[in-house]
């Protein structure tokens, strides 16, 4: 079973998120903030305020005045529901509400429901103030406007429907005498006799359906690209969220770097201070002058071995990974090249180095050349230095397709160093916690093994080949077992990948796995060519 590695949990649940639809959180906004409730007593208060005033100040006599006021009394009523239900529904959201998805079904029903019934009171109030002369029509796209910001699109189109109906229903009922009487919308003037005249009510149900449903198709076009933005939006906010973790541990690793580097950097140069002061006090006898001066050049040696990985290093982390997009590169060709460069290295210290490259494949990766011969030369290097004789290191390089679901990479190149040396402890590969600080790919950091064998060595080599990988999008696969060996499997894209929307480059690769499995990478390989090995 393979382990996959990465910075952090919560890392993960952000990138898979998907942000919910703007109306949710209009829903929400509806709910928390009781706007809608406020906006109907506001109605309730106004009618009244308005039938107050026609009564008191200008002593006018409406008939069909009880059944207005029946029906804003109705409204009113059915709103001190809608207020018990929305402290209800606001306690089952939470403060979390925009991501808890359970009580969204509610809210929808919720939301239809005022709607429905609000139309319907709306049709009462207007079968007492005018009919289809009424010019309180608007407030049907009034509701429609608002229906289509909190409601499904085809929600918002059945709601359409059924206030055109009721519209009709009330026009066709008074042209018909079956809804009787007909109420003036001003008492007191001369009637028009508009709701009697069958091309007036036609014109008036065509007007307010096109009215309706123009309303629906621009609003909900509106909250269309409204989704769009607040998606974008989120997806932005991730990415910012993720930076900002970026920035916070790439200062910490950067302080950790600064403080090993000059203490790595300062015991050669003490060792050479030492050494030198003993020269120069005649304190080493003649006849260990000639040794002394050899440990003084080894320690120079040390001292310049780990600039120049702290160097390659500093390229590779501060290099624009765009540079990989200028030409693919043949990845067989160049292990090739450094499996012979480092045969005699391994022939020296009685160790077999054999290398199998497919046959009859692309090989092409698109990955920096310089940046391809640092880390397969970092690998087989530590290979050749933690296997001791007898033993043997194989190199294989291979074409394989997209493991990891939802990759935008389907094609890669792999190159595995597998070799039977002394193995790296469990606990050094995955840092306890994932791959952090107390992992062997952290700069500086070295295997138990390893540092008790007393072979030299800077902590620098798996620190480049994973920031190599994360510069190419690439993916790494380590097997190790103390005492049996290790392999390093190293993968990098065979396709362009290119940016998409709004990223941000995790500081800490996320496609290292952990196999406990040993691969057999190489024996499929050697199936497919001979053996070049020695």
């Amino acid at each position: 079973m393979d382990q996959p590695l990465g910075p952090d949990n919560s890392e993960a649940a952000d990138s898979r998120y998907v942000p919910e639809p703007y109306r949710a959180g209009a829903l929400v906004s509806m709910l928390q903030l009781h706007w809608f409730i406020r906006l109907r007593w506001c109605m309730v208060v106004g009618a009244l305020v308005a039938l107050a005033v026609e009564r008191g100040v200008f002593q006018v006599k409406r008939p069909g005045v009880w059944g207005l006021v029946l029906a804003i009394a109705a409204l009113a009523l059915i709103n001190v529901g809608w207020m018990v239900l929305s402290r209800l529904l606001t306690r089952r959201v939470g403060s979390s509400a925009v991501r808890d998805l359970s009580a969204f079904p509610h809210a929808l029903l919720y939301a239809n429901a005022q709607v429905s019934i609000d139309l319907l009171l709306l049709t009462l109030i207007l079968r007492c103030t005018g009919g289809v002369e009424s010019p309180m029509a608007i407030f049907y796209l009034f509701h429609m406007a608002i229906g289509s910001l909190l409601l499904k699109a085809s929600h918002a189109l059945l709601q359409g429907v059924w206030a055109t109906a009721l519209y009709a229903g009330l026009g066709i009922g008074e042209l018909a005498g079956w809804i009787q009487p007909h109420y003036a919308f001003l008492p007191g003037l001369a009637e028009i006799g508009l709701f009697d005249r069958p091309q007036y009510v036609a014109v008036a149900i065509t007007v307010l359906g096109c009215g309706v449903f123009g309303t629906l198709y621009f609003t909900l076009h509106i909250a269309r690209r409204l989704d769009e933005r607040e998606a974008q939006l989120r997806r932005t906010n991730v990415a910012l969220q993720r930076s900002q973790r970026a920035i916070t541990d790439l200062q910490q690793r950067r302080s950790r770097f600064m403080q090993t580097a000059a203490h790595q950097l300062k015991s050669p140069l003490a060792g050479i201070q030492t050494l030198t002061g003993l020269i120069r006090d005649d304190v080493i006898p003649a006849g260990a002058l000639h040794s002394t001066c050899d440990k003084i050049i080894q320690r120079c040696r040390d001292g310049i071995a780990h600039v120049h990985e702290l160097l390659t290093l500093a390229r590779v982390h501060g290099a624009d990974p765009r540079r990989r997009h200028a030409s693919p590169i043949d990845v067989g060709n160049v292990v090739r090249e450094l499996s012979e460069k480092n045969r005699l290295l391994a022939e020296k210290k009685g160790l077999t180095l054999e290398c199998h490259v497919a046959q009859g494949v692309d090989l092409n990766a698109f990955v920096d050349s310089t940046d391809l011969k640092d880390c397969v030369a970092n690998l087989l290097e530590n290979a050749i230095k933690y296997t001791d004789a007898p033993g043997s290191i194989t190199v294989t390089v291979r074409a394989e397709g997209s493991e990891p679901s939802g990759s935008r990479v389907s094609k890669f190149v792999s190159v595995t160093v597998g070799d039977t040396g002394m193995g790296i402890e469990p606990e050094m590969l995955t840092g306890g916690d994932g791959v952090g600080a107390g992992s062997v790919f952290d700069a500086f950091r070295r295997g138990n093994a390893a540092l008790a064998s007393g072979i030299p060595g800077s902590g620098l080599g798996l620190a480049i080949v994973r920031e190599v990988i994360e510069q190419t999008h690439g993916r790494l696969r380590v097997w190790s077992r103390v005492g049996e060996g290790s392999a390093f499997t190293v993968m990098f894209p065979a396709q362009l990948v290119l940016a998409e929307g709004t990223t941000a480059r995790d500081t800490r690769s996320s496609e290292i796995v952990i196999e406990t499995d040993r691969p057999d990478a190489d024996v499929a390989a050697r199936a497919e060519e001979p053996n070049h090995g020695g």
